[in-house]
């Protein structure tokens, strides 16, 4: 495993902590990030990137922020992206899935790991 590949564990790790979130796994290895039947982004360990779905005005409001870079596995992808290659970038990428998470929740704050479930 490499460095970097160990921040994407680590954003794996966390996640799958948080109620009703799964990771699975596709053949190309991206692990897929999934609240309930909905797909909340990826990671890619090889690349050490996240790709977090948002929907086009909230998508071009992070990129615009410069908090994240558009996705890059397909270009008419509503997604971002986000390297990780240190603490500061799983932060950033935690704070990323968690505005997803709480949007596909209908939850206002963001998640903490005392909330119920």
């Amino acid at each position: 495993m490499t460095p970097a590949s160990a921040f994407v564990s680590e954003v794996a790790n966390e996640l799958s902590t948080w109620p009703g979130v799964t990771i699975g796994r596709r053949v190309d290895e991206a692990a897929v990030v999934s609240y309930g039947h909905i797909e909340l982004g990826l990671l890619y360990p090889e690349q050490s990137v996240a790709e977090i779905h948002f929907l086009d005005a909230e998508h071009d409001e992070l990129i615009e922020e410069g908090e994240a870079e558009p996705a890059e596995a397909s270009p008419d992808s509503t997604g971002v992206s986000h390297s990780l290659h240190g603490p500061s970038d799983v932060t950033a990428v935690l704070e990323l899935f968690d505005r997803r998470y709480r949007e596909v929740r209908g939850d206002d704050g963001p998640y903490v790991s005392s909330d119920p479930a």
